[in-house]
């Protein structure tokens, strides 16, 4: 699958380099990631278990005399995770999509109320592209509070680590948490913001204080939502593992508490020695609200101890979205796998399929027929491994990590809301599917999606709304248009687009006729071509190839294109809402979903509705104290509040987007011209 680490790469000399680390008075753990250990795959997040309770020397981990055997770690990250990398430049731990303002987390746990963890330190490690530069806060936290740091790193990518010390120790039981924060690099001239996926972390060392083993009893293993998580989806979904130490868990004497209402009733289920602890309950906690879990039980030892694990988390900031009873709706659902709701057309354009692709209809196999077009899909396949590039099909074994890599289309992003219910599915049953990764097609991949012609006659202010299971790659587009003539012109709905494909102005603002016409690099690393049927030419390359709006427009549309994140499986799993201002009172309104990509992940589309909501409109605004109070009704979240004092000045935003009908505006002795705008 082509990502931004693999595109990007280039060969290079390696230079045999060593960070030598003091190793100082304490015995230590070494997490050098050389070898996978058992069960282990690479290029996929670390198992919770490597690295704890380390008295020996393993595969990836190297003990050096006492060790820690009362250390746990967790492997925790707000926007990325955690991979385990092994090749021919990286043993180490990826931090994989870790793009400015995400963080990665390394949880240092004691396991018994005598030991204290010790966060010695680390390097860096970029993949060897020398135009990257790369910034990051190293801090470590105890109890929610900074107690180390922050001390920022800033490195070019070249062929050295970046050594990093940290040299912290914790009080006795106390956890730790070593915080690695992206933040801008500010690039020099000829350098650019490293990529998410090319930084690496090796080589992290730590220790126990004292070099004594204590028995241990029952451990937690894991627990979800983790603690400090922020972005946490807001139902009440509760799940930890319990594992057996020299004593068991009794199960009698757990108990879960909520802060929102206190003890909670879990369901508990004991299997060779795991114990897992679920609580589940309808209803949704309040976007942004602070939360905590509290799992308290004890043991069956003589005299038995009494062992408790807390997490606080963060509900992450979503809009109750509210969508009434739709004009038209497509689930997919009742369409047979592998075809089309009637009246539902595909087309594609022809990319030159390599002779070693599947010609079978095979959904389990991404390279055969049935992903040359859109086609409805069993959304539960995406939990099982996939044939890729039809390796399986032609007799060889591909990479294990690949066959499962589309288990990221069922990524939960925690903010999808709907009517008050959480999405935590955008899809439970079937979706339409347009695949472009895991492709051999050698001009790369362009899908049409059309759907019948909607008689809307009599509706006003229609919408569509969608859930969109999109990953950006940073060669792809997904496109929406909608047609009120049955498909002779194409209006504009949305375009999706990496961010560094999107060309500005000067000002800032886009540059919409320069995104299309660009001509890009075709191949692998470029936009997608294809071969035009009459003159058998090879055409394509720039994204205004592949659009239905008229070229003499495509200077109009800069309010159409967003940027996504490239290789970023949460942050577009969205359910996407637009404005269709020309298809009011028409009797023939298409919709066409377009993706375009080389070797560039997939797009799922579900759920499509069209739907008449009420006017968006300013409904007072009054003064109060040094605020003026703007309110509004309808329209769809979220809101966002702007102002500005001359008509010739930039709009400038007041405060964050909201889902509240209203906003205080600060004011002065100056004019204020205040507009709010939505989805």
């Amino acid at each position: 699958m082509k990502r931004s680490l693999f595109t990007t790469f280039r060969t290079v000399a390696l230079i045999a380099t060593g960070i030598f680390l003091s190793r100082g008075a304490q015995a230590d753990t070494v997490l050098d990631f050389d070898i996978r250990p058992a069960g282990q795959n690479n290029n996929v997040v670390i198992l919770q278990t490597f690295g704890d309770a380390a008295s020996f020397s393993s595969d990836g981990v190297t003990v050096t005399d006492f060790g820690t055997p009362n250390i746990n770690l967790t492997w925790q990250a707000t926007g990325g995770r955690w991979d385990y990398y092994l090749d021919s430049v990286w043993s180490a731990g990826q931090l994989d999509s870790s793009a400015v303002g995400d963080i990665h987390e390394l949880v240092f746990t004691p396991n018994h109320p005598s030991a204290a963890a010790v966060i010695k330190s680390l390097n860096f490690h970029p993949y060897y592209l020398s135009n990257e530069r790369y910034a990051y806060d190293v801090s470590v936290l105890t109890n929610g509070v900074t107690a180390f740091g922050p001390t920022n790193y800033n490195f070019i990518a070249e062929s050295a680590k970046v050594p990093v010390s940290v040299n912290y120790t914790g009080s006795i039981g106390q956890t730790l948490t070593l915080r690695l924060a992206r933040v801008s690099s500010s690039p020099g001239e000829g350098e650019i913001e490293g990529a998410g996926g090319n930084i690496a972390t090796d080589d992290i060392t730590f220790a126990q204080l004292p070099e004594t083993e204590f028995a241990i009893g029952p451990q937690v293993l894991t627990v979800s939502p983790a603690n400090n998580q922020s972005s946490v989806a807001p139902d009440y979904l509760y799940v930890a593992t319990v594992t057996n130490g020299a004593t068991a868990l009794n199960p009698s004497t757990i108990q879960l508490r909520h802060s929102s209402g206190g003890l909670v009733s879990h369901s508990f289920v004991s299997d060779s020695g795991l114990s897992t602890i679920r609580y589940a309950a309808t209803g949704l906690l309040p976007a942004g609200s602070v939360n905590r879990y509290t799992l308290t039980f004890s043991d069956n030892g003589l005299p038995p101890k009494s062992y408790t694990n807390e997490v606080q988390y963060t509900v992450a900031a979503y809009v109750n979205i509210q969508l009434p009873s739709p004009l038209a709706f497509e689930s997919f659902d009742s369409t047979p796998e592998g075809g089309l709701p009637v009246g539902w057309t595909a087309t594609n354009l022809d990319t030159l399929r390599d002779p070693t692709s599947e010609p079978n209809i095979t959904v389990t196999n991404l390279d055969s027929a049935a992903y040359t077009n859109w086609t409805v899909v069993e959304a539960s396949r995406f939990a099982d491994p996939f044939d890729v590039y039809s390796t399986f099909y032609n007799g060889g074994t591909p990479d294990p990590t690949w066959t499962i890599d589309y288990q990221r289309v069922l990524t939960v992003n925690p903010s999808n809301v709907v009517n008050g219910v959480f999405l935590r599915n955008l899809s439970t049953s079937r979706l339409a599917f347009g695949n472009s990764g895991y492709r051999n097609d050698a001009l790369g991949q362009v899908l049409y999606l059309s759907s019948p012609d909607f008689n809307l006659s009599g509706k006003a202010n229609v919408h569509v709304a969608f859930h969109s299971l999109w990953e950006q790659n940073q060669d792809s587009m997904a496109a929406v248009e909608y047609s009120i003539d049955s498909g002779a012109t194409w209006l504009p709905v949305v375009y999706l687009l990496d961010g560094p494909d999107v060309f500005t102005n000067l000002d800032g603002t886009i540059d919409a006729l320069t995104t299309f016409t660009n001509v890009h690099p075709t191949g692998f690393q470029g936009v997608a071509t294809y071969i035009e049927p009459i003159s058998g030419q090879i055409l394509g390359g720039y994204y205004g190839a592949f659009i239905g709006v008229d070229s003499n427009l495509w200077s109009t549309l800069a309010p159409n294109i967003q940027r996504r994140v490239d290789d970023n499986s949460l942050e577009s799993k969205r359910v996407e809402i637009f404005r269709l201002p020309r298809a009011d009172n028409q009797p023939t309104v298409r919709l066409r979903f377009t993706t375009v990509g080389t070797d560039s992940w997939y797009w799922g589309v579900d759920d499509v509705g069209l739907y008449s909501l009420a006017d968006f409109q300013i409904t007072s605004i009054t003064r109060s104290g040094a605020n003026a109070v703007v309110n509004w009704i309808n329209g769809t979240p979220p809101y966002q509040v702007q102002v500005k004092t001359n008509l010739t000045d930039p709009w400038s935003n007041v405060g964050a987007p909201t889902s509240s009908t209203s906003a205080n505006v600060p004011i002065d002795s100056s004019t204020k011209f205040i507009r709010v705008f939505h989805n």
